[in-house]
């Protein structure tokens, strides 16, 4: 079933003009996808925990008129290969960098993630300041100052019921096709993919307000109202340790909004397009 959806979702990401590269980096290696004007205004997407590329379908179709987009992928779910079955936070920084300089030179980046790949958004970011114009965090993980236990025992999935519960968190209310296809859910939150990174994650890779402090670039917050994972108060909390940032919360949605909301989500990433980038 696994490879059924990843099949559907490299002709979905084709049918977009996405076209699927790869590179090498120690030993990992790396699947992306890029699409959109050679010229345009460069942005890295980073998908989150258990998902692929095309997460980020609605915002491509809305932004490759204009903007050069690259998406990788952070795990054997879209493709790609390395010593684990997933990408941990620090690899995926390391990893990155190379895709970044070797795809966009010498441009610094607008770089999004959802989730977890707002985590590795944050890490790149702290370790590559060079790299990053500007930074756009959506429902973010990896802020320490979180009830982690709380947050691993809904991402800890091991059953239906378990799947229930993060859906809980993740949606106001699941979209039909997700609550038809729990099994495949389950089947992709147990994967060796999922679990490789959840193993791999560690206290070193979370970031408190001294490391926002450090961010200098313009930065967006885009959060789910409704977020049962990473509550809107991580949010206000995260805003507040960054020099420069502006926090945008989406009305009746919750943590998966790329999933309950995607034209929310398409026009408030447009806004933030459109607001100054003076630091």
């Amino acid at each position: 079933m696994l490879r059924l959806f990843f099949l559907l979702a490299k002709a979905l990401l084709f049918l977009a003009g996405a076209r699927r590269r790869f590179i090498r980096s120690g030993p990992v290696r790396l699947a992306y996808y890029r699409l959109g004007p050679e010229k345009g205004e460069p942005w890295v997407l980073l998908h989150g925990l258990g998902a692929n590329a095309v997460s980020w379908y609605p915002v491509l179709r809305a932004l490759k008129g204009e903007c050069r987009l690259v998406v990788p992928e952070l795990s054997m779910l879209g493709g790609t290969r390395g010593p684990r079955h997933g990408l941990g936070v620090a690899e995926a920084s390391r990893v990155l960098a190379d895709l970044i300089r070797r795809e966009l030179g010498s441009r610094p980046v607008n770089l999004a993630g959802i989730s977890l790949g707002g985590w590795i958004a944050v890490r790149l970011t702290l370790d590559r300041p060079d790299l990053v114009s500007r930074l756009l965090l959506i429902d973010a993980a990896g802020y320490r100052d979180q009830d982690w236990d709380e947050i691993e025992r809904l991402i800890r999935v091991e059953d239906l019921a378990g799947v229930d519960r993060l859906y809980g968190a993740m949606f106001v209310r699941p979209p039909w096709l997700l609550r038809r296809t729990r099994p495949a859910f389950l089947q992709t939150f147990t994967s060796r993919a999922v679990r490789d990174i959840l193993e791999d994650l560690s206290e070193d890779d979370a970031y408190d307000d001294a490391d926002l402090a450090r961010i200098q670039v313009p930065t967006g917050l885009i959060w789910g109202e409704c977020d049962g994972l990473f509550t809107v108060a991580t949010a206000r909390a995260m805003t507040a340790a960054l020099p420069h940032a502006s926090l945008e919360v989406l009305p009746g949605c919750a943590h998966a909004l790329h999933i309950e909301s995607p034209r929310q989500l398409t026009a408030a990433i447009r806004r933030f397009r459109r607001a100054p980038t003076r630091r």
